[in-house]
């Protein structure tokens, strides 16, 4: 008996050491083979990855892998041609967005499948900014953001080949508690959170800041309402720790200028990150939201070049200010008896 036990302990822990290598070399590859390709933004394929890594229990099959593309395509091309079509009435628009948002949050919040609508809200959250604020490149984000996505299989299927154990599978949730909010209730807050940012990127044509509101969509989906003001505040720790971790990666970067630094930079921190998300539980969440954060930071600060340091703190504070205000959201629906447990 101690044996089999010694044994199930031993491949768990093979298990997890697999997993957390594929997640360190498949984030960096996708990150690494954009900035060679050059492909803007160059950090869709890596946040991507981190979604598919952290969301998949098994290793794609070449159909699902095939379906996770068409999915990204058919979310992309629905965000861009609504936009497209209704960009002469921006009222209608708006309200066809927020009734998406509504229906893929509702989702989600149901316990249906997140990936899918995960990819639906980011491209309904950021196309259709783009389409009203640059009409002439809108049609380039879109593409971008299939692109990003079959970097991302193709690095998953890479990575599996050499270390092909399925990841350990962590507890299941729990029942929701009888004060928990219900589905709606979180449907509801989560748009309120999303739709005001795309507003007011909308209004005042800030379409650098593009970046915030996908990592705003992926603070809001990974959301546990159940831990509320713990989790509030660890994911805003998250998203400062981890955009600050992305200038000082950048600032190692320019000390030491090569692909090679890059790849060796992102390989040691993401180990940790791995090991984090990984292990599951409350801390995977906001693990994923730091890995981020630090991501797109990153991406942000080489696009650039060394910058300034107001920019680097401009970036900084629309990250932090638009973290707080979705965590900030999102704790309101949480009942003050869940809160305090």
């Amino acid at each position: 008996m101690s044996a089999t036990i010694g044994a199930w302990a031993f491949g768990a822990a093979d298990a997890r050491l697999q997993a957390t290598l594929r997640f360190a070399v498949g984030v960096t590859g996708a990150f690494v083979v954009c900035e060679v390709m050059q492909w803007i933004p160059s950090f869709l394929g890596a946040i991507l990855t981190v979604a598919l890594l952290a969301n998949l229990p098994v290793r794609p099959s070449l159909k699902m892998s095939l379906g996770l593309v068409v999915m990204m395509t058919l979310a992309a091309v629905f965000a861009f041609a609504l936009s497209s079509l209704l960009r002469g009435t921006p009222a209608v628009l708006f309200g066809s967005l927020g009734l998406t948002l509504f229906i893929a949050f509702h989702a989600i919040a149901s316990g249906r499948p997140s990936l899918p609508f995960t990819l639906l809200l980011i491209s309904v959250a950021t196309v259709p900014v783009i389409v009203m604020i640059a009409p002439a490149q809108a049609g380039a984000f879109p593409i971008a953001l299939v692109r990003g996505m079959a970097v991302a299989v193709v690095m998953i299927g890479v990575v599996y080949v050499p270390w092909p154990l399925a990841p350990v599978r962590g507890p299941a949730p729990g029942p929701r508690p009888p004060n928990a909010a219900t589905p709606r209730a979180l449907a509801v807050v989560s748009t309120a959170v999303v739709l005001p940012l795309m507003l007011v990127y909308l209004l005042f044509g800030i379409a650098d800041a593009l970046p915030v509101l996908i990592t705003t969509v992926l603070l809001v989906t990974t959301f546990d309402v159940q831990r509320g003001r713990q989790q509030a505040t660890a994911m805003i720790l998250g998203n400062l720790v981890g955009g600050v971790l992305g200038l000082v990666l950048h600032t190692l970067l320019l000390v030491m200028p090569s692909l090679w630094a890059l790849a060796a930079l992102l390989f040691v921190v993401l180990l940790g990150f791995g090991r984090r998300i990984v292990a599951g539980g409350p801390s995977a969440a906001v693990a994923v939201i730091t890995c981020n954060s630090m991501l797109i930071i990153l991406s942000l600060s080489i696009v650039t070049g060394s910058g300034s340091l107001s920019l680097w703190l401009t970036r900084l504070f629309q990250f932090s200010l638009a973290g707080a205000f979705a965590v900030g959201m999102m704790s309101l629906v949480v009942p003050r008896g869940v809160q305090q447990r």
